[in-house]
């Protein structure tokens, strides 16, 4: 076993039990398991990253040639961008989300494509690592706000149904969920924007082959793009409740994640 698959697994372990850890803080209300929850999350994100590192080296060049390396790298842009909402908004209670959804993605990417060939010479290219890195980190901002609008609406049906009230008081205010899911989203808007257009200079350049404007994989992500603009535009133009847009937060992870496994002609390197 190689050492950015023992780091991985490692990752894998800190976030499950991050998760439920942090689960069984909004039951028990205990700052013991507050603080060990955390420090999960930070033992988690410190490994992926020993793990990605690790899978540099290996590889020597940047393991993202296919669906398993990719989701895996989302994996721990969520954590980190936990890790940020923790800093900012005490967002603990998207914690048991967050951690889940990284220990989902990793555990996806075993089941994802990774097959190898002779790594393309593009991976050597800025301007490649840019549109990958960008959009990654954009998706990872994404997933997070994710959690945040499945926050947001569970304390919305507790509020609109009269039953659980208690649990209110367990969970952070409404306002601060959807200030957090709007800001990550705002955040990763300029990062996606920057990797779409990073990937038509690639392409534009003759970089992705023929057919690269019609394929679906490209198609989708216009649409992923279309998609968090129009969120921006309802959340400050159209003054759309919360409850609206955050389904449209929905949606649009659904988009992201859909990207890694839809088959592509020109997404290939590898």
């Amino acid at each position: 076993m190689t050492g950015s698959a023992i780091a991985l697994g490692t990752a894998l372990i800190c976030y499950l039990l991050g998760a439920a850890v942090l689960g069984a803080n909004l039951f028990l209300r205990r700052p013991a398991l507050l603080w060990t929850g955390r420090g999960l999350a930070v033992a988690a994100a410190l490994a992926h990253m020993a793990a990605v590192g690790l899978r540099c080296i290996e590889l020597k060049h940047a393991p993202f040639t296919n669906p398993a390396e990719s989701l895996s790298a989302l994996a721990w842009m969520v954590s980190l961008a936990y890790l940020a909402a923790e800093v900012l908004w005490r967002l603990s209670a998207a914690g048991p989300f967050a951690l889940g959804l990284s220990f989902l993605l990793v555990t996806l990417a075993g089941f994802a494509p990774a097959e190898r060939g002779v790594p393309d010479p593009l991976l050597s290219s800025n301007v490649v690592s840019l549109h990958i890195i960008s959009i990654l980190a954009a998706f990872g901002a994404f997933a997070l706000a994710f959690c945040c609008a499945v926050l947001y609406l569970i304390e919305h049906h507790i509020l609109k149904s009269k039953h659980g009230l208690a649990w209110l008081k367990r969970l952070p205010p409404l306002l601060t969920v959807e200030t957090a899911a709007f800001s990550l989203v705002a955040f990763g808007f300029p990062l996606l924007t920057l990797g779409v257009l990073a990937g038509l200079i690639v392409a534009a350049s003759g970089g992705m082959g023929r057919g690269w404007q019609t394929d679906t994989h490209a198609l989708l992500a216009y649409a992923v793009w279309i998609i968090y603009g129009l969120y921006l535009l309802a959340r400050l133009r159209a003054n759309w409740p919360p409850v609206r847009t955050s389904y449209v937060l929905l949606v649009g992870l659904a988009l992201c994640l859909l990207l890694f496994f839809i088959p592509s002609d020109t997404h290939r390197f590898g």
